[in-house]
């Protein structure tokens, strides 16, 4: 695969993940507390949603919804991670493999800080 194939791909999972759970939030989650309260607290989905889409932190700027800026721009932001991050680890399979775990590294320690400060410790 391409450079340009992989980087694509990977900016669209990254705008792909983030428009599928407003999809659903959408379509199920408005509007039913109970069902929310459920995935989200006791289902844990919260967390799975934080370490697939790390810019939905964004969203809180909006509690209430009104603004399209605040999920574009998550989104956008997240595609841009997503696109960094499939380029390092083309490069990485392609050209020099002590990228990769670097990659590895930098991304587990960007989750470790990331849940650290969602879960307020």
């Amino acid at each position: 695969m391409t450079q340009g194939r992989f980087v694509v791909s990977a900016v669209a999972l990254g705008i792909g993940i983030p428009m599928l759970w407003l999809i659903a939030q959408w379509a199920f989650l408005r509007g039913n507390a109970g069902l929310s309260y459920l995935l989200l607290s006791d289902y844990r989905i919260d967390r799975v949603l934080l370490a697939l889409w790390p810019s939905s932190i964004f969203l809180m700027a909006d509690p209430e919804g009104r603004s399209a800026l605040v999920p574009t721009t998550a989104i956008a932001v997240n595609a841009a991670l997503y696109g960094v991050l499939g380029w390092t680890v083309w490069f990485g399979l392609n050209r020099r493999r002590f990228v990769l775990p670097v990659v590895a590294v930098v991304v587990i320690a960007g989750w470790y800080v990331l849940f650290r400060w969602y879960a307020g410790a």
